[in-house]
């Protein structure tokens, strides 16, 4: 992957990250910024919830990104470097939110094999104008919610990161744990969530 920075010239991620370290000229990291801008906004809007809130969030992570760039390893991907960080910052958000006792969160959950998953959120029906079916839309979400919260860090983690569009082979890397790893905490964890769903305890 590349971008370009003010002289035209297209580089690596790889490369403008060496040419920021080494130099400190800002139009390197910019390159970056520029390259990774929305897609990095929109998957933070879409773990907090609160497009408000993820402004705050995004310069949280760039700044965090722009500090730690000495440790960055070039044989890892930027993007997943990027990300990782990203959701770190997500969860110590929402961990903060937890603390205060608000709610403006609405995990998604995708269960199946990759290709073939499905929202359980959006599974759900939809809100019509019947109080009744409203009300058991609303009971559902919850009910995922709290069936979500309840997994282990580790099998939540993978939930939220493959429901956020990355694939099992980024988070494994992410995670620096085989695929293998990955594949077992996301289906012991959906499972988890069906059965509870179920009326399992």
């Amino acid at each position: 992957m590349r971008a370009s920075v003010e002289d035209g010239t297209e580089l690596k991620d790889s490369e403008l990250v060496k040419k920021y370290v080494s130099t400190g000229n800002s139009k390197y990291f910019s390159g970056l910024v520029e390259k990774y801008d929305k897609k990095l906004f929109n998957y933070i809007v879409k773990r907090i919830g609160d497009p408000e809130k993820a402004k705050d969030v995004y310069q949280t992570v760039w700044l965090k990104v722009a500090s730690n760039l000495n440790g960055y390893k070039e044989e890892n991907k930027f993007s997943n470097y990027l990300f990782f960080i990203a959701t770190n910052a997500c969860f110590d958000y929402l961990r903060e939110l937890k603390k205060s006792n608000e709610n403006i969160y609405r995990p998604v959950v995708r269960n199946g094999e990759e290709g073939e998953e499905r929202d359980f959120i959006e599974s759900l029906p939809s809100d019509t104008h019947d109080p009744e079916r409203e009300n058991e839309s609303r009971e559902e979400r919850e009910m995922i919610t709290s069936a979500l919260n309840g997994l282990p860090d580790e099998q939540k983690d993978v939930i939220l990161l493959r429901s956020n569009g990355l694939t099992f082979r980024e988070i494994a890397e992410m995670k620096q744990i085989s695929i293998n790893s990955v594949l077992s905490r996301y289906r012991y964890g959906v499972d988890k969530i069906k059965y509870s769903i179920a009326g399992g305890k």
